[in-house]
């Protein structure tokens, strides 16, 4: 069995699903996104590999969330097509994504093995970032606001 934890494929069968059908191409973007992952030098997060709902392209992504209370951060995403793939910050529960440049989206072509080495560099970078948690106390005169780097 493989240790590494990152980008785990998920079993459509254990929700009573058809199993996953991929290609050659999303088997070797798999792989290489799996042993790209293995060397990161950052805290392990929820990820995982699957399809969207209209199965229109192979899913991977990440989802950073804090257990107290339990709340989601921020989850990001690519969408691979064989040849090409976008990459960006989820937008809702359907895995679309927000594609604009200032949200941090990416666009690449390529062959499987390169989209996956930088699909792999961009959720490093994304996962490198410092998380700063903005949390509001409340006082008799208004709120002040704190900033935690963490």
């Amino acid at each position: 069995m493989d240790s590494n934890p990152w980008f785990v494929v998920e079993d459509p069968e254990e929700d009573g699903e058809e199993p996953w059908d991929f290609d050659a191409g999303e088997l070797a973007f798999i792989a290489t996104l799996q042993a790209r992952a293995a060397s990161w030098r950052v805290p392990l997060t929820c990820s995982s590999v699957g399809r969207p709902e209209d199965d229109s392209s192979l899913l991977v992504y990440v989802s950073l969330s804090d257990t107290e209370p339990p709340l989601i951060l921020g989850e990001w995403a690519v969408h691979f097509h064989g040849t090409y793939m976008r990459a960006g910050k989820v937008c809702d529960q359907l895995f679309n994504l927000h594609e604009t440049p200032e949200r941090g989206s990416l666009h690449a072509s390529g062959t499987a093995e390169q989209l996956a080495e930088q699909c792999a560099a961009w959720f490093e970078t994304v996962l490198s970032r410092p998380v700063i948690r903005m949390v509001k106390f409340p006082l008799d005169l208004g709120q002040r606001l704190f900033t935690l780097r963490g």
